[in-house]
């Protein structure tokens, strides 16, 4: 799982995950087994966080200052050894990010001009990019902007109601036991009865580090600085799209091509990496997603769509709206960095309209 359905699912698990501090608490059942699968994944990793922080210096040493094996083991505050089945720790999903992320040397931010007026876009990374991380100018933008933009306003806490569904019957013995080495026992029964885009969110942001959400933490500064809000489409209409397109057939494919956990991480730093670095100016699905879906049974056409439902369609419906907003000055924008490449990317089509774009790197 590459690129733009990295993006989208890590938008989604954002809102989920972020919705007691920025929305209402409310949700329908589905949406609390995700969040369940999610506090599954921070119950294992908070006690991996514990030990990575505190195991050597609770334990008791002997006489010599030396670590002794008897007191050791019989110390109650020792941490106890890794479980090999718990998804990677708090810990170690911050310092992966680190590692292939130390800062955003080249983002995703244009200035946009017309008639006189000044606005900004941000292309963001939902999910393991701090705001700390961006150069000056977008944090100026931020801070001076009359109107916020996000592609669903922070106070849409409307879900879908789930469908009820068991994912080991439906995926089968053979890619449920997958499923649950790739995430881990606890994290795969809490999503037992979820639904498959759930379940594939919690796979494909395993190895990302969910205390980083670029868009919630845009919303909270915003919402501090008491800056009016607005979005471009709705969570319904999200939730829809994310589980008419990542469905049971989606999910099996993923699962059947995920060789282990270490492609899941592989492929979150390597997507982390770009995008921090601006190298990725290629929307939609990459060669090698679509040669898995390919050999899943997916037919090119299916494929083809797909990118036109979760990426082209959206930029498109964007630009009148964008167009409104953008006669008032200094309006700040912050959606997924993959709608704005290419040439049927919201850039694009904005400079069609008459718009002045320019990049902002500095």
């Amino acid at each position: 799982m590459r690129a733009t359905v990295i993006v989208f699912l890590a938008l989604v698990a954002c809102r989920e995950d972020g919705s007691s501090s920025s929305r209402k608490t409310d949700a329908p059942s589905g949406s609390t087994q995700a969040r369940s699968g999610s506090n599954a994944t921070r119950s294992g990793g908070s006690n991996g966080a514990s030990s990575a922080h505190g195991g050597g210096s609770n334990r008791t040493t002997n006489g010599s200052g030396s670590n002794s094996g008897a007191n050791i083991a019989s110390d109650p505050w020792a941490a106890p050894p890794a479980n090999p089945d718990d998804p990677p720790s708090l810990a170690e999903r911050h310092k992966l990010a680190e590692l292939a992320c130390p800062t955003v040397a080249s983002p995703y931010f244009y200035r946009i001009e017309k008639n006189g007026k000044t606005s900004h876009i941000l292309g963001t990374r939902h999910i393991s990019v701090p705001l700390s991380k961006f150069p000056k100018p977008v944090h100026e933008a931020i801070a001076s902007a009359s109107l916020a933009v996000f592609e669903v306003a922070p106070d849409d806490d409307a879900d879908e109601k789930p469908k009820k569904l068991s994912l080991p019957d439906a995926l089968g013995p053979d890619l449920w036991t997958r499923y649950r080495k790739l995430v881990g026992t606890e994290t795969a029964d809490g999503l037992a009865h979820a639904e498959p885009s759930q379940a594939l969110i919690m796979m494909i942001v395993m190895y990302e580090d969910i205390g980083a959400m670029l868009d919630m933490e845009i919303e909270r500064t915003v919402q501090a600085a008491q800056i009016p809000t607005a979005g471009l489409e709705s969570s319904l209409f999200q939730d829809r799209l994310l589980n008419k397109l990542l469905d049971l057939r989606m999910l099996k494919a993923t699962v059947e091509h995920t060789k282990d956990r270490a492609e899941l991480a592989d492929e979150s730093r390597k997507d982390l990496a770009e995008y921090c670095a601006g190298t990725d100016d290629t929307p939609g699905m990459d060669d090698d997603m679509r040669k898995d879906l390919e050999e899943s049974g997916y037919t090119r056409a299916e494929i083809d769509s797909i990118d036109e439902q979760m990426v082209f369609k959206r930029n498109a419906s964007w630009i009148p709206k964008l167009e409104k907003l953008f006669k008032q000055d200094k309006v700040f924008v912050a959606v997924g960095a993959d709608h704005l490449s290419g040439p049927r990317g919201v850039v694009a089509l904005l400079a069609k309209r008459g718009f002045t774009v320019t990049r902002v790197t500095k």
